[in-house]
C-alpha cells in the first residue's frame, strides 16, 4: 500500500512556487490575499495561520480579517466591497466553518431537523461567497465560478493523477475505473465530481442518504476502484467496505472519514489525515493565487 505523503510533496511544489511569486515580483507584480475569517470556528484559526505561513515562504503576503458569527452580514459584506475594490489584493477568500460551529453560534435548534441548518447554513454562506469579485476569487467559491476550482478540490485532483502515476495507470484505462465522491459540499464533493466528470471519468456523486443506504447494504463501497470521501465523519469507512486495490482520498480533516489502519490489506494507494489532502490544498490555494494574477 501506497501512503501518500503530502507535507514531501508540498514542499517539493513550494520550492517551483517561490520562484514563480519571485519572476512576478521581478515584473512588478506583487501577489497578496486577504482572508475573511471568523472567530468562533478554531479550524478556520488553524487553517489561516498554516496558508498565512506557507504564504509568506513563497513571498505571497496573506492578511486575515476577522469577524463574529453572531453580528449580522452587513460589516463582512462592506469589507467585501473594500476588498473587492483594493487593487493591492489579488485574491479574497472566505474560510468556511464547521455547520455546526456556525448553528450553534446562531442559537439554531439543531434538533429540528439536519435539513433545516444545511439549508440556512447554505443561504448565509452563498450570500457572503456571492459578494466576491469573480476574478478576485481564488478559491472558487463564488457560486458563478467556473474557471478556478476549490482549493481541496484543486487538491484531490492533484493527489489523483499523482496516484495514476504511482500505480502506472494508463490514460485509457483510468476512464475505465469507477469513482465514488461521497459528501456534496460546494467546496469539495461538488466541484470534484463535476471535473471528473468533465475529463471523461466514471464518477457518482452519493449524498449522505446514498451513503446510509449503502452502509446498510451488502454493496458497502465494493463497487468502487476509487473513493474520494468528504463527509466528515471520523472512520466511515473501513477495510471490509472497500476492493482490493482500492485508491482512497480521504477529505475528512480534521478526523478522517477513513479508519487507515484496516486499509492495510486492502487499499492500494491512500491518503492520510493529517499530511495528505491538507498540504496540498494550502499549495493548490497559493497557486491558483499565482494563475489569477498572469
Amino acid at each position: 500500500m501506497i501512503i501518500f505523503d503530502g507535507d514531501k510533496l508540498a514542499a517539493q511544489q513550494e520550492k517551483d512556487l517561490k520562484q514563480e511569486v519571485q519572476d512576478l515580483r521581478d515584473g512588478g507584480v506583487k501577489l497578496k490575499i486577504a482572508a475573511i475569517l471568523f472567530t468562533e470556528d478554531q479550524g478556520s484559526q488553524l487553517y489561516t495561520r498554516l496558508k498565512s505561513e506557507a504564504a509568506a515562504r513563497v513571498g505571497i503576503e496573506y492578511e486575515a480579517h476577522e469577524f463574529s458569527m453572531t453580528e449580522g452580514t452587513d460589516e463582512v459584506e462592506q469589507k467585501l466591497a473594500e476588498l473587492n475594490g483594493d487593487l493591492t489584493v489579488t485574491g479574497i477568500i472566505i474560510q468556511k466553518p464547521w455547520r455546526n460551529t456556525w448553528a450553534e453560534v446562531k442559537g439554531i435548534d439543531q434538533m429540528k431537523g439536519n435539513k433545516a441548518v444545511r439549508q440556512a447554513f447554505n443561504s448565509w454562506w452563498q450570500f457572503l461567497t456571492s459578494k466576491i469579485e469573480l476574478a478576485k476569487d481564488v478559491d472558487g467559491l463564488h457560486p458563478d465560478q467556473d474557471k478556478v476550482l476549490p482549493a481541496t478540490a484543486k487538491a484531490v485532483m492533484t493527489i489523483l493523477n499523482k496516484a495514476f502515476l504511482e500505480l502506472k495507470i494508463s490514460p485509457t484505462a483510468q476512464k475505465q475505473l469507477q469513482i465514488l465522491v461521497l459528501g456534496r459540499s460546494d467546496i469539495v464533493g461538488q466541484p470534484v465530481f463535476r471535473e471528473l466528470q468533465k475529463q471523461g471519468f466514471q464518477v457518482k456523486l452519493l449524498t449522505r442518504d446514498d451513503v446510509k443506504q449503502r452502509m446498510s447494504s451488502n454493496k458497502k463501497f465494493l463497487d468502487a476502484d476509487i473513493i474520494i470521501s468528504a463527509t466528515g465523519v471520523k472512520h466511515l469507512i473501513s477495510g471490509e467496505m472497500v476492493k482490493e486495490g482500492v485508491v482512497v482520498i480521504d477529505v475528512g480533516e480534521p478526523r478522517p472519514d477513513v479508519d487507515l489502519e484496516s486499509m492495510k490489506d486492502k487499499a492500494a494507494f491512500i491518503t492520510p489525515v493529517p499530511g495528505g489532502v491538507g498540504p496540498m490544498t494550502v499549495m493548490s490555494l497559493l497557486k491558483s493565487c499565482v494563475i489569477i494574477a498572469a
